[in-house]
């Protein structure tokens, strides 16, 4: 905390006679300053000069709850930042188990965060609340919206919440949808989306085949991407009609952003060698087949976002060896790489590794851009990959002209 001091006025500051000023004062103002600028911590800055990116851990890995993730990040309307993500309640850190959504609040641009409190609880009949994502729209209203799984049928629902009182409180709205058979859900890649014409955009993937018979199915089932889309504030919801879909596990966990000719940007997590992409050119109604992004990667979730004040996105994804044998997840989740594109995606420049421990793992990805030009990158972070025990919450403050830099 700084103290503040109110400004006196001239003729309270007396200049004792005989004071040796500037000399004697101005000697001990300088070595208090270089004693400052000796203690005080200092930005470290990258090979080029740049300052590098922050990491910051915003919910430690516990016995009690090993894994936190899934974070999705909102401003508020008084400037604070206020991020949700969910949280292992017991269990381990792999996939599954007793989840709860979790929040918590920034005063100083995503540096520290705190006021940590218990959002949403599973609702009875169901496993978990996990997945959450949560937008400001323009009207000032918050929309939160998490997905449920049943105990004893493969089936999800997608709550939704609203929030009138900037966060402090949030009412129950009508499911996005309720008991699917196709397992649907956002995955690790949890966001909504408000588009320049107002509609709001909540990406899913979804298994496109009959009704799974048990929930152990749904591991390897094959998916199709695409988007759930409001025009009235999140009272009603359409989906998409031609969905992006791709072989063996299929298209994965969408992340959209809008390109500045309001063309939509998908990008997919797959199977298939690194990062597709598809495009809607009708705010999400229907999707084209995915291609190749051109940037090599395993089986991990993207974020694709756009960056304010450009025209350009920015993707974030695991740049490792592609292994189509031999690796549960077709490659390493590591490094956790970033990439422009100045095109609508057809070519990425600008690439670098935000984190590169040889081992780790850092999935489950968002991206929000802050007032201050700086974007918070957050992500399940684990020491290593095979084997997770614990999976903290991660978070990177990386400064937006540092994407635009080279390795």
């Amino acid at each position: 905390m700084i103290d503040t001091l109110e400004p006196r006025k001239p003729s309270e500051m007396i200049v004792r006679a005989g004071a040796d000023w500037p000399g004697r004062r101005a000697r001990r103002l300088f070595l208090c300053l270089v004693c400052l600028a000796w203690v005080l911590p200092r930005p470290v800055l990258a090979r080029d000069g740049q300052r590098a990116p922050r990491e910051i851990v915003i919910e430690p890995a516990t016995e009690e709850h090993p894994r936190s993730d899934a974070a999705s990040v909102t401003r508020l309307g008084d400037g604070r930042l206020m991020m949700v993500y969910q949280k292992s309640h017991g269990g381990t850190a792999q996939d599954g188990g007793y989840k709860r959504i979790w929040s918590r609040v920034s005063d100083d641009g995503g540096i520290t965060w705190k006021e940590a409190r218990s959002l949403i609880d599973a609702e009875e009949g169901y496993i978990y609340a996990a997945g959450p994502s949560i937008l400001r729209l323009r009207s000032g209203v918050i929309l939160l919206s998490c997905v449920g799984l049943l105990k004893d049928r493969p089936l999800t629902t997608q709550f939704l919440f609203r929030s009138e009182d900037d966060g402090k409180t949030f009412q129950p709205m009508k499911s996005v949808w309720d008991k699917d058979h196709r397992d649907t859900s956002q995955g690790g890649a949890t966001s909504l989306v408000q588009l320049d014409s107002g509609r709001i955009l909540l990406p899913v993937h979804c298994y496109l085949g009959p009704e799974l018979e048990k929930k152990s199915d749904r591991r390897n089932a094959p998916r199709s991407a695409w988007v759930f889309y409001s025009d009235d504030e999140g009272k009603t919801w359409k989906e998409s009609s031609r969905k992006a879909i791709l072989p063996k596990r299929g298209a994965l966990e969408p992340s959209v952003a809008q390109l500045a000719d309001g063309r939509l940007i998908m990008s997919l997590r797959t199977q298939l060698g690194g990062p597709y992409l598809s495009w809607s050119e009708d705010a999400g109604e229907n999707w084209s087949e995915p291609v190749f992004s051109g940037l090599e990667g395993g089986e991990s979730c993207t974020c694709i976002r756009r960056i304010p004040g450009t025209d350009d996105v920015v993707l974030l994804w695991n740049n490792s060896k592609y292994l189509a044998e031999g690796h549960t997840h077709f490659g390493k989740r590591t490094p956790l790489t970033s990439a422009v594109s100045s095109d609508g995606g057809k070519t990425w420049k600008h690439i670098r590794n935000l984190a590169a421990k040889p081992d780790a793992e850092y999935t489950n990805l968002d991206c929000f851009f802050t007032l201050e030009g700086e974007a918070i990158v957050t992500c399940m972070f684990s020491e290593t990959a095979l084997g997770r025990k614990m999976a903290p919450l991660h978070a990177f403050v990386v400064d937006q002209k540092w994407l635009y830099g080279k390795d």
